[in-house]
Parts: structure tokens; sequence; C-alpha cells
């Protein structure tokens, strides 16, 4: 059965009731004064290198800003404290986003593209490998949510298959390598994992294989509330300024380990104690960022986004065709550019 925007409304708002019980932040309201407060959709680790650098190395703190993080579970549940003004802006995938913003009316506008292509891979066992989205048909596919980024690339790329989105029994299980112990067992036929989660997996076994899921979208944004960004724009370019410095950073950098050293005096985040995985679990995650070339880094695509709204309206994910350029700004990244 075709993903529906009735379908997508429940897991959304479920996410919502989940979300505010899970934080429940004491204040209201917009972080105030030189506070930004950003929310990654999972536990720390190095797919959100781009914003951990930039609070270890000072580059917020050079902007004036006083930089906090937290994690959530799950992309929508990321998604719905942006929208509760609980945080200045979070991580999200594509089309978690457009789907939300385009059949609940969420309030919410992509400031950058920090993923250009999707981050995900089907992971499965070398003995009885996924080559393409039609093997996963019979299967029980292991996913960090229900409701979110990953079931939602999935079902676009079932839907591009001619695939029915039921066509695959979805089970919740934990993005890391670990995962792989159900494929092993013969209790998943495959499960879905972020790049951090594929390098490591592969680290650990050499039974592991697996393919990117490409599914033309932009593959994971920051979002933030409309309103926050009309009432302190000036914020959210300083945001932006000293992520991309981070980001650029990393992506051309030689030498990952002094960076990585950064990120581990200020965060705890899985897997730096294992150097040479962690620096080829950081590189391909910052080869993503810039895989649209470094001229577009951070930057929301237009190309892209057109082709999402046509890709999204095709297989009937959304209830309406809105105009790509509603979906998402550049101004805010091309102020923090400007010389």
């Amino acid at each position: 059965m075709m993903m529906t925007g009735k379908l997508n409304r429940r897991h959304f708002l479920g996410a919502a009731a989940t979300g505010a019980a899970y934080l429940a932040l004491p204040k209201s309201g917009f972080a105030a004064g030189d506070e930004f407060q950003f929310i990654t959709p999972f536990s720390l680790s190095l797919a959100f290198g781009s914003v951990l650098y930039a609070e270890a190395a000072g580059y917020y703190a050079d902007e004036g800003l006083t930089f906090s993080i937290q994690s959530a579970k799950g992309a929508a549940m990321a998604a719905q404290m942006v929208i509760a003004k609980q945080m200045d802006s979070g991580r999200t995938g594509g089309t978690n986003y457009i789907v939300s913003k385009v059949n609940n009316g969420a309030p919410l506008i992509s400031i950058a593209t920090i993923a250009q292509l999707s981050p995900f891979y089907i992971i499965s066992s070398k003995s009885n490998p996924v080559n393409s989205v039609a093997d996963l048909k019979g299967r029980t596919v292991g996913m960090a949510s229900l409701g979110g980024s990953m079931e939602g690339t999935l079902d676009l790329l079932l839907s591009g298959a001619g695939l029915a989105t039921d066509s695959v029994e979805k089970v919740k299980v934990a993005d890391s390598a670990a995962s792989f112990a159900l494929i092993e067992a013969g209790r998943a036929g495959a499960f879905i994992g972020n790049t951090s989660s594929m390098i490591k997996a592969k680290a650990a076994s050499d039974d592991v294989h697996a393919i990117p899921m490409d599914d033309g979208m932009p593959g994971q944004v920051y979002v933030a509330h409309e309103d926050a960004i009309k009432e302190n724009p000036e914020k959210f370019v300083k945001f932006l300024r000293a992520t991309h410095k981070s980001a650029l950073e990393i992506a051309t950098a030689s030498d990952l380990e002094p960076i990585l050293k950064a990120i581990g005096s200020k965060h705890d985040v899985r897997g730096l104690n294992d150097m040479e995985t962690a620096k080829q679990d950081l590189r391909a995650n910052s080869e993503n960022w810039v895989s649209k070339s470094e001229a577009n880094l951070l930057r929301n695509i237009p190309e892209v986004w057109e082709k999402a709204v046509s890709l999204l309206t095709e297989a009937k994910m959304i209830d309406t065709t809105p105009d790509p350029k509603s979906l998402y700004t550049n101004d805010l990244l091309d102020k923090a550019l400007q010389k």
C-alpha cells in the first residue's frame, strides 16, 4: 500500500507527543539572545561532525553564539522540537521534511542541505545480499525509527521500483553496527543504517554488504521555524557561517585526526576509540556534504528540490504539489558567505 498523507500525519503527530515528553524542557519560545540550540535526530555520531567540530573548535563562540546540542529519538521528533519552538534548528531527512511541511503544514523551512545525497545504506550479508531495492521484497528490514527519514527514503525507493510499501516487514532496530547481528542470526534480511553505521559494520565483519540509498532527494537538511528566522535572522546567519567553516575544513583536511581529537575532547561520540575507522567514517560523511561540489556545501540546490517535489508527487506521498522554492531558502547562507 502506498504511503499516504494520512499515514504520515499519524506518524508525525505521534512523534510530536513523544518528543514533548522526551525533552520536557521547562522553557517555552525560541532560544533567546545569542543562544543557539540544535537537535540531532539520533545520538551523537560523526554524521553530525560539522556541528560537533564547529562547537569544539570554538567557531560558534567566535560568532558570539552560545551553542548547545541535544539528541532526539528520530528525525520526526527532531523536527517537532523545532516546530514546538524548543530548538532553534534541527537536522532531519529531506523526504521527511517535505512530507511534513506539505501534508501537515509544518511551519518549517530548510535553511541548508548538509547531506546532498541520502546518507543511508541498505546493509545485508554477502551470503544473502541485497543488490537492489527489488531484492528487499518479502524481507524483514530493520531501521532506527518508523515514520521517520529512513522509512520515508525506503518507501520512495520501493515506489520507484514498482513495489508496495508493505512488501517488506519493517521493524525498529538500533542504527548501529551491532544490528548486523540480527542479519547473522536470521532475524532480519537487511537493515538501514547511516554512513557511520555502515563504516563501522564493515570494519567489524567481512560479511557486510552495503548499497547506497540514492533516492534523488535532498539527503539531510537543517530546518528552522519560519517565525524564528523573521525574529532574529542574524542568529541563523552566524550559525551557518560557523557550520560552513567547520564542514569545509573537515571536507578538505588531509589529516582528520586533529579534528577527531577536538570533537572527542568536547563530545562523547561513539567510535572515536578506533581512530582509523573514525577517519573513514568522518571522511565518508564529508564526501557526501560536498558531493555536489564544494561550491554547493550547505546549499539548497534548486534543481534537486524541483526533482524532489516531482518524485514525491509521482509517488503520491504529498497531497499537493508546492512551488519547490517555498520549501527552502539560501538567503541566510548567502549572507553568511559574503566576503
